[in-house]
């Protein structure tokens, strides 16, 4: 990373005044590789394609906004991040999911290291599982709620993939005269909500879903935030305490969200008529507790890397420029007021490299590598 020298002698817009409305104008995380652009995100330009927003390298509350090309200025990018941006440039909708996909797909190739390439083709394959299992409980539970005495004839998940498959489609082509549908348009909203749903699954599924776990580690980094700032003292300490701060927020308008969405599934009935008539609509609402953990997941495992109290405070000046700043959107979704000012509010007070980034350092491209695999 370059020092705060080089930093103040490129000529680049910093836009000091930066406090998205949105979770879009927010933008996506992007696990680039690069030590620089930790925590850089990505959103859709005003005209064309993509803009990448990448935290004031002084901590303060300003971040840069530019093109690609402008992010050679700053640092010199890895192949790998070079290629994920093409990748993300491509992309019709820039979204939490759509950035998890494409990064995926690319560390499937082997350009973030061996132990990402390795991690992405677990993770593919536990995503399909996953979808195949939320599937199926969206469909006991339409059977549960529209025609219980099917249910007996269901079998259970522990059967084999396509012996599932099977009974799923029986179970479909019997209940779906029964809401005025035909069995193929049943089991397709089916499909498409059981990937709407991927990452949350169903109420109490087991093993837990993407988001839900993360939601877990969520809980266990506000929990370590609190035990270290009442360990320790300083700025270190004060880094704890805003990251524990946002982190707490966080929490409850995530599981606000994911209230919300698991609500639509006491009614799966009324779930398929709302999602044939406005899918957009139902879609927005499931993806809401995406956008909300969007960034946590590199947050908690660059707190869960870190070894020792030297490291850990090396991590925590990292971790705090890169907490999410909360759009005021966030309080439309769960219809109170949250404090969306807290991490400005802690950036003023606290200047980079003062005592407690002296410990070590984190931002290495190797450390960043092994994170992706961590991630994906």
């Amino acid at each position: 990373m370059q020092d705060d020298a080089d930093t103040a002698q490129i000529s680049l817009p910093l836009f000091q005044a930066y406090h998205p409305t949105t979770f879009l104008e927010r933008g996506v995380a992007v696990p680039f590789t690069t030590p620089a652009l930790a925590g850089a995100r990505a959103r859709p330009a005003e005209r064309a394609g993509t803009e990448i927003l990448v935290r004031n390298p002084a901590g303060g509350r300003g971040v840069y906004i530019l093109p690609w090309g402008g992010i050679c200025q700053l640092c010199r990018p890895t192949v790998h991040d070079t290629l994920l941006n093409q990748r993300v440039e491509a992309l019709r909708s820039v979204t939490p999911e759509a950035i998890r996909r494409v990064a995926r797909a690319l560390a499937a190739e082997g350009l973030a290291g061996r132990e990402a390439s390795a991690a992405a083709a677990r993770s593919e394959e536990a995503d399909r599982t996953e979808k195949l299992v939320t599937n199926f409980h969206l469909l006991l539970a339409l059977i549960e709620q529209a025609a219980p005495a099917e249910l007996s004839d269901l079998g259970s998940l522990e059967q084999e993939t396509e012996a599932l498959k099977a009974r799923a489609k029986q179970a479909t082509a019997r209940i779906a005269p029964r809401l005025g549908r035909t069995p193929e348009a049943v089991a397709d909203a089916l499909e498409e909500l059981a990937e709407l749903y991927l990452g949350l699954g169903a109420p109490g599924q087991q093993p837990p879903p993407r988001l839900i776990r993360l939601l877990a580690a969520l809980r266990q980094l506000r929990q370590d935030m609190a035990a270290w700032k009442e360990s320790q003292d300083g700025e270190s300490a004060m880094a704890a305490e805003m990251i524990g701060a946002v982190a707490d927020v966080t929490l409850a308008c995530a599981e606000r969200t994911i209230a919300d969405a698991h609500a639509l599934l006491a009614d799966m009935p009324e779930l398929l008529r709302r999602f044939q008539e406005r899918p957009q609509e139902i879609a927005t609402l499931i993806a809401r507790p995406a956008w909300l953990l969007d960034g946590w997941e590199q947050i908690c495992l660059v707190w869960s890397a870190a070894g020792t109290d030297a490291v850990r405070r090396a991590a925590l000046f990292d971790m705090a420029l890169q907490v999410p700043v909360l759009p005021r959107e966030a309080s439309e979704w769960v219809g109170t007021q949250v404090d969306t000012e807290m991490v400005w509010r802690f950036r003023r007070s606290v200047r980079r490299n003062e005592d407690w980034r002296t410990g070590a350092t984190l931002d290495l491209i190797a450390a960043s590598e092994h994170r992706r695999a961590m991630a994906i």
